[in-house]
């Protein structure tokens, strides 16, 4: 399987049970299928903290101008439910699989292990633009967008570490 954002072959990661696709060595992305992320309800938060930390090329960050195809289905694109310059997230997600595509971007460098206030901070800024400004509008929009918003926080819950997670 080929990363959508960057071509790289991505590589087969085991965390707790949950399989998951990785762009190791080059963008740093991740690819889910639905499959496993029903599996993220049941997973302690912060249990794939290690997905944080896949291998990235330095300075590599892609934002596509256009839709890409799905590096599960090939023939369907991937919808971009969210992206930011400023912290170097994108989350897109595939209309015929259901798999979702996660660039955590800024939320790699930080430390998995006693973050420091600053990274506290960065991260609050972080979550803050990812739930509130591009998230919490699509929860008064359709049904599907609530869904992939729940989608979307389940996936930060399970690779995020609770010290740098907001309080639910």
């Amino acid at each position: 399987m080929n990363c959508p954002a960057c071509n790289n072959e991505m590589k087969a990661l085991s965390v707790t049970g949950v399989k998951v696709q990785a762009c190791e060595g080059s963008c740093g992305g991740l690819w889910f299928e639905w499959r496993e992320i029903k599996k993220l309800k049941d997973r302690i938060a912060g249990a794939g903290a290690v997905l944080l930390h896949v291998e990235r090329a330095e300075g590599v960050h892609i934002f596509r101008d256009v839709q890409h195809p799905c590096p599960h289905c090939i023939h369907s694109l991937l919808y971009r439910h969210c992206f930011s310059r400023e912290f170097h997230y994108e989350i897109d997600q595939c209309a015929k699989c259901a798999g979702f595509w996660v660039d955590v971007g800024a939320l790699s460098g930080l430390p998995l292990q006693s973050p420091t206030e600053k990274d506290r901070q960065k991260a609050a800024a972080y979550f803050k633009n990812l739930f509130e400004k591009n998230l919490k509008p699509q929860h008064l929009a359709h049904p599907d967008t609530h869904e992939a918003a729940q989608t979307i926080h389940q996936l930060y819950r399970f690779f995020t570490p609770p010290t740098l997670f907001p309080a639910e």
